[in-house]
C-alpha cells in the first residue's frame, strides 16, 4: 500500500493535466503500467488519472497494438503489388478496365480494377483530345511561326476550312487514363474519316462570317477556285483597304500552281500557314460550336438535306462576339506553341 501511495501522491503533486478525448500520451501509459505493477484496478486507474474506463482497458488489453487503425469492412480484394501493378498499367493508358485485369492476369473483376483506379490521387478518366499527327520537323516549323507572329495584328487574316459533318453525329472521342504527373495524350488524326455527311467550306474574318458553301467529298483545284471566286474574293474587295491575308491549310489543291497563280493574279496576299496545325486555326473552333448545335440532345440525320439545313441554321448562331474572341485568343495560342515547343496545344 505505500507504493500505491507514492505513485497516487506522484500524479497528485505533479502539475500534469491529463487531457480527455485524446489517445494516450507516453508519459500516460508509463503512469499506467506503474499503478497497475502497483495492483490497481482499471477502474481506479481511470480515476485517479481522469480518463474514461474504456480508454484504460482498451490500452491495458493489448499495448503494443493501442493506438492503430482497425480495418473496418471486408479485406481488400487486392494485395497492395497487385493494386501497384494495376497504377502502372492505368498511367497515361486507353486501356479499359477489363484489358488491364486480362493483362496483369489478375482474379478480380473489371469492377474492382476501377474502383482501384479512382482511389488514386493521381489518375483520372479523361477524353483523349484530338490532334494533328506532328513530326519533329512540324514541331519545329510550328513553333517558328509562332515566334514570327508574336506580334501580328490577327484582325487582318481571313480564317478558313473544310469540314465534313455527318449524318449520324460527330466523330467519338477515345477515353484513356490520365495521370496528373504526366503530359496529356492526343488523339492523332491524319484525314477525314469515311461515311455519310456532307463537306462544308467556310471562313470569317474580324468584320465577321463570310458565305458558306457546300461542296463534293473531293475538292479539287477548280472547285477550289470556284469557291474563292465565289465567296472569298467579294469579301476581299469589300475591304481591300484594309490589306487581308488570306488563311488556308495545305492542302494539295489550295497549294497547287494553279491555285497560286490565280491568288497572285487576284492580288490576294496568303498567309504562310505551317503544316498540321488545326489547333492554330480559330475556324476549328468555330465548327465546334456548330457541332454542338446541329448535333444537340444527341440529334441524328436522315438525309443530307436535314444535314444541310441544319449546318445552315447552325451557321447563322456563329455572332460576332464569338468572332472578336477568337481572333483575340491569337496571341495566347502564339505563346502556348513556343512554350509547348511547337506541340499540340489545347484549342
Amino acid at each position: 500500500m505505500a507504493i500505491k501511495g507514492e505513485l497516487l501522491l506522484i500524479l497528485i503533486h505533479s502539475s500534469i493535466t491529463m487531457p480527455r478525448g485524446k489517445c494516450l500520451t507516453e508519459l500516460e501509459k508509463g503512469y499506467i503500467a506503474g499503478l497497475k505493477a502497483a495492483g490497481y484496478s482499471n477502474r481506479s486507474v481511470a480515476d485517479v488519472m481522469g480518463r474514461s474506463r474504456c480508454l484504460i482497458n482498451a490500452y491495458t488489453k493489448n499495448p503494443e497494438l493501442y493506438g492503430q487503425k482497425k480495418h473496418i469492412g471486408r479485406p481488400p480484394k487486392t494485395t497492395s503489388r497487385e493494386r501497384r501493378m494495376i497504377l502502372r498499367a492505368a498511367s497515361n493508358s486507353i486501356l479499359s478496365s477489363t484489358q488491364i485485369k486480362t493483362q496483369l492476369k489478375l482474379d478480380v473483376s473489371s469492377k474492382t480494377v476501377r474502383r482501384v483506379i479512382k482511389k488514386s490521387r493521381f489518375i483520372r478518366r479523361y477524353k483523349m483530345r484530338r490532334a494533328p499527327f506532328l513530326s519533329a520537323e512540324h514541331r519545329q516549323k510550328r513553333e517558328q511561326f509562332a515566334r514570327a507572329h508574336i506580334n501580328t495584328d490577327w484582325s487582318k487574316i481571313i480564317w478558313s476550312d473544310e469540314k465534313k459533318f455527318n449524318l449520324d453525329g460527330p466523330d467519338g472521342y477515345r477515353y484513356y487514363w490520365h495521370d496528373i504527373r504526366k503530359e496529356k495524350m492526343y488523339l492523332e488524326q491524319r484525314s477525314f474519316k469515311g461515311g455519310r455527311g456532307v463537306m462544308v467550306w467556310a471562313c470569317f474574318g474580324s468584320k465577321g462570317r463570310i458565305q458558306l458553301n457546300f461542296t463534293p467529298p473531293r475538292i479539287n483545284s477548280d472547285i477550289y477556285k470556284f469557291i474563292m471566286r465565289r465567296s472569298l474574293l467579294p469579301y476581299i474587295k469589300r475591304h481591300r483597304r484594309d490589306n487581308l491575308l488570306y488563311q488556308q491549310d495545305n492542302a494539295s489543291s489550295h497549294k497547287s500552281r494553279s491555285t497560286m497563280r490565280w491568288f497572285q493574279k487576284k492580288h490576294i496576299s496568303l498567309l504562310d500557314w505551317p503544316a498540321h496545325s488545326p489547333d492554330l486555326n480559330p475556324q476549328e473552333n468555330v465548327w465546334g460550336h456548330m457541332v454542338r448545335k446541329i448535333y444537340q440532345n444527341g440529334r441524328r440525320y436522315t438525309n443530307q438535306d436535314q444535314l444541310k439545313k441544319a449546318i445552315l441554321e447552325a451557321w447563322k448562331t456563329v455572332d460576332q462576339s464569338l468572332v472578336d474572341n477568337l481572333v483575340l485568343s491569337m496571341d495566347d495560342r502564339m505563346f502556348k506553341v513556343i512554350q509547348n515547343r511547337g506541340g499540340p496545344i489545347d484549342y
